[in-house]
């Protein structure tokens, strides 16, 4: 049985980042080879590419990956902070901006063009095509609608005097609904 030299990465091949027994996150889930993912840390060298935090430094002591998927486009654009990859999710309209972020609005659109996965420009103009017809996000649209008030049910005390009692229930009762109160009293038992 011959072995192809030029095979096609798989989980059994990119398994050089991770637990053993596992494949690496970054195939998984970016579907980067263990070479491209070590060219992406080389490039980021131990920062976040966008507020150059060091990676120790960072609140989960680590960098994401950070990459943009819509409008039928995927590709990698490098390794952010947690706090750089909100940003980043503000730039996609995915959040809305708010007073915290909107300084880094040019350093994102920036670090968006010169992702590492290299789109191409026609990828790039898909991007922002995608990007710009998203309607944005705001917190409100995550809470649930109030539900319809449920139909007002009537209250009748009935230790107040008949004709008050009938009165409340003229008004509350449809013709039909009074024609049957009507029988049903009638009836002796």
């Amino acid at each position: 049985m011959e072995t192809d030299p030029v095979a096609k990465p798989n989980r059994r091949t990119q398994n050089r980042h991770a637990t053993p027994g596992n494949a690496c996150t970054h195939f998984m889930k970016y579907g980067m080879t263990c070479d491209e993912y070590d060219r992406l840390r080389l490039r980021a060298a131990g920062r976040c590419e966008l507020c150059k935090t060091p990676e120790k430094k960072t609140v989960r002591g680590s960098l994401v990956i950070d990459h943009f998927e819509g409008g039928g486009v995927f590709f990698v654009r490098g390794l952010l902070c947690d706090k750089c990859n909100a940003v980043m999710s503000r730039h996609d309209r995915t959040t809305t901006w708010g007073p915290s972020s909107l300084p880094w609005v040019e350093q994102a659109q920036t670090y968006h063009r010169n992702a590492f996965g290299a789109p191409s420009a026609e990828e790039l103009q898909l991007a922002e095509e995608c990007i710009r017809s998203r309607k944005p996000y705001a917190v409100r649209d995550r809470i649930m609608p109030k539900p319809p008030p449920s139909p007002r049910v009537p209250h009748i005390r009935l230790d107040r005097e008949i004709p008050a009692i009938a009165e409340k229930l003229r008004v509350n009762l449809t013709s039909e609904q009074v024609g049957q109160l009507i029988e049903l009293l009638s009836k002796r038992r």
